[in-house]
């Protein structure tokens, strides 16, 4: 595939108010304002490592709006595609973790733009597109955004297009709407090339447990994924362990039919802030499986590198160049002069 082609990626983009100085929210006497959404992160992140991104979404015609709308701009996404419209923007309150203390998100997107508006122009978004991201998160706004994404993700397909789609299962999200997750799920699923999720999401889309622990786990989950939708090529998925709040390990793989790609433990010590690192690790995924479709171990090594770094920067963005993503794969080293 050329790596020419635009990632187009669909969803809302939210603005993250953030206590300052980490405090708890409740006791909270400033906010810091950092734009983020799970697709806006992906293309984002791709954007900074080189890619050409376009994000399809609506915001409110107003300075907070416009905050999200420059927020991309500055890192390069094409903001032609985010249409003007009615509602509200879409806000998440974020706790940081702290000793002894657990991170938190508040979710405040009812009446948004993007749950509202009803019409899009997928045909001219999708002009010159080579691949398309959404996730799960975008199914669970409202229905009309539903169904939005679901139109969105034919067309894609009817058009020769890749999809990737990330489950981001948000259960407040799906409480708040009354609607059973799965079906809107497994027909994204179905229409998808490159799913980002692990076992748990596959329990909940195919009503199963799996047996055993860890790897093993993982891939019995993944083979049950390939044969409930066939047009799957890959299953990439990271595991977490937090041993402090500022202390993580995370592992990542890729799975296919015929193989899987499990990286090494990474231990993440003196984390500054974990909101959007999934997001980065699918930035590095989707770069690498389209620039080398061959080489999965690659791509693997490209999103663990970019979420490991997306542990150490306030704010959801991934920001780090190519340069840097490649660096970190290669380990650090000394002072480049």
């Amino acid at each position: 595939m050329s790596k020419s082609g635009i990632v187009a990626c669909f969803g809302e983009v939210l603005l993250r108010y953030s206590p300052t100085q980490d405090r708890a929210l409740r006791n909270a006497t400033g906010l810091d304002v950092f734009p983020g959404g799970a697709e806006a992160n992906v293309a984002a992140g791709l954007s900074n490592i080189g890619r050409a991104t376009r994000m399809i979404s609506a915001l409110p015609a107003s300075e907070l709006g416009a905050i999200a709308r420059r927020a991309l701009q500055r890192e390069g996404v094409d903001t032609s595609s985010i249409v003007a419209s009615p509602g509200r923007m879409g806000i998440c309150y974020v706790t940081p973790s702290g000793p002894m203390r657990q991170s938190s998100v508040i979710y405040d997107r009812a009446e948004s733009s993007f749950g509202l508006l009803d019409q899009y122009d997928f045909d001219t978004g999708l002009d010159g597109v080579q691949h398309v991201h959404i996730s799960g998160i975008s199914l669970a706004v409202s229905d009309t955004s539903r169904a939005n994404t679901l139109r969105l993700a034919q067309v894609a397909r009817g058009k020769g297009l890749g999809i990737s789609f990330d489950g981001n299962f948000r259960p407040a999200l799906w409480k708040a709407q009354s609607v059973d997750p799965r079906p809107a799920i497994a027909q994204m699923v179905e229409l998808a090339d490159l799913f980002f999720g692990n076992h748990k999401d596959m329990a909940l889309l195919l009503r199963q447990d799996f047996s055993g622990d860890g790897p093993e786990r993982r891939r019995e989950a993944a083979l049950a994924g390939f044969e409930a939708f066939p047009n799957l090529a890959a299953i990439a998925s990271t595991a977490r362990h937090v041993d402090e709040h500022d202390t993580h390990r995370i592992i990542g793989r890729i799975d296919t039919p015929e193989s899987v790609h499990q990286s090494e433990e990474q231990i993440l010590s003196n984390v500054v802030d974990r909101i959007g690192t999934g997001d980065a690790f699918a930035a590095g995924v989707i770069d690498g499986w389209l620039g080398r479709p061959d080489n999965l171990v690659r791509a693997l090594q490209q999103g663990m590198a970019l979420a490991a770094l997306n542990h150490f920067s306030r704010g959801d963005f991934s920001l780090a160049s190519r340069a840097e993503m490649d660096a970190a794969i290669k380990g650090a080293g000394d002072v480049v002069r």
